[in-house]
């Protein structure tokens, strides 16, 4: 089947990341933040805990560099069960208080909105990162940051996550001013590493397209999927096994380098497994993760390489995922699962398993089938 009829909403979503990352990146701006949140409130952040359900939290872990970074403050993405139902009070009640933000697109997720409640009751600020600010999340916290998000078309989730991403990345950045790590001026130079990565992919799009076409047509009879990432490009994998999950149903695993090697390795069959290893060129797990490709290799294994390094340094066998650099490595989260969107939608194409398992009659349709993520009961402990 060729390429061009392999269209879809999840293709057309991934041609636009990078032109929407910029339209975001230019909504961001310092009278937003005013509105949003005091000087005195961000200049006595010490901690922030970012909680979220599915590619919200994702977003977290892939800010968290970019976060620390640019604000000097501590970051801890966090699971949003742990952080609603198990996390101890006390690290609510510290002082200074710690800022709690909880991400929800929609605004509608029960247990984000029940994570910022409880958050609040103990004695954290909260803030909830959302399109909505009407909605229950929104109204669960002490201040809303509205992303203002453009009409999309229905798809799985790829543009939000590059929305929530970049928004974390801004506040980060308007917390560092205050704090007065950098000067109100850093702020040009802060969009300008955004915005040049953003016209680096998209200026690869083409050839980052056809690869993935090339990527899913030998990749679409695999019985399951190995997503293996250290370090800053812990995110990215995860993250691209979601979209493979929603998109065809896929069975994944998800681990680093060294833990696969313990682990994962000793899985049957390795001809059959999808495998892929997500790293940038300047990771310090690089030489740990070169051994792990060629030994991936030598096993049976035929693994997909997403990366901004040269492909020449990567082991016979190795199919390299090329992407362009950045000018800093905490930007690259944001855009480096742009491959994973391609191949997650073109699989869907090539194997005819809808999004979602949209298929007529489907249970996950159904109200016996449901996941219950907007209806759920809200309890505070």
């Amino acid at each position: 089947m060729e390429r061009a009829n392999l269209d879809c909403a999840m293709a057309r979503q991934a041609r636009y990341t990078a032109e929407f990352g910029k339209k975001i990146l230019a909504g961001m701006t310092l009278q937003k933040f005013i509105d949003c949140i005091s000087m005195e409130e961000l200049l006595s952040i010490k901690r922030v805990y970012i909680t979220g359900c599915g590619d919200s939290y994702l977003a977290g872990v892939a800010a968290k560099k970019a976060f620390e970074t640019l604000s000097g403050v501590e970051c801890v993405p966090t699971k949003c069960s742990e952080l609603a139902r198990h996390m101890d009070a006390k690290a609510f009640g510290t002082d200074p208080k710690p800022l709690v933000i909880g991400i929800s697109i929609s605004g509608t997720v029960s247990r984000v909105a029940e994570a910022l409640t409880r958050a609040a009751k103990h004695g954290a600020n909260t803030l909830a990162i959302t399109d909505h600010p009407e909605s229950i999340v929104g109204q669960a916290a002490a201040h809303t940051l509205a992303l203002d998000m453009p009409q999309l078309e229905p798809c799985a989730g790829v543009c939000s996550y590059v929305a929530s991403t970049l928004a974390l990345m801004c506040l980060a950045n308007r917390i560092g001013i205050v704090r007065g790590l950098h000067t109100l001026e850093y702020t040009s130079t802060f969009e300008k590493h955004i915005t040049d990565y953003c016209d680096a992919v998209a200026a690869k799009m083409e050839e980052i397209e056809e690869a993935s076409y090339q990527a899913a047509l030998a990749l679409k009879d695999k019985k399951a999927f190995d997503f293996v990432a250290d370090g800053l490009s812990a995110a990215t994998s995860h993250f691209g096994a979601a979209k493979l999950v929603e998109l065809i149903g896929a069975c994944n695993s998800i681990d680093d380098c060294e833990d696969w090697c313990h682990i994962n390795y000793f899985i049957n069959e390795p001809e059959k497994i999808g495998t892929f290893v997500i790293i940038d060129k300047d990771s310090q797990s690089m030489s740990r993760t070169l051994e792990v490709i060629g030994t991936m290799v030598n096993i049976g294994r035929d693994p997909f390489v997403v990366t901004d390094a040269d492909p020449a340094i990567f082991p016979a066998g190795a199919h390299v995922l090329s992407l362009p650099e950045a000018d800093v490595d905490w930007v690259k989260p944001m855009l480096q699962h742009v491959h994973f969107n391609f191949i997650a939608g073109f699989l869907s194409e090539l194997t005819g398993i809808p999004a979602f398992r949209a298929f007529e009659g489907s249970v996950w349709k159904t109200e016996e089938g449901s996941s219950h993520i907007k209806d759920s009961q809200i309890v505070i402990y």
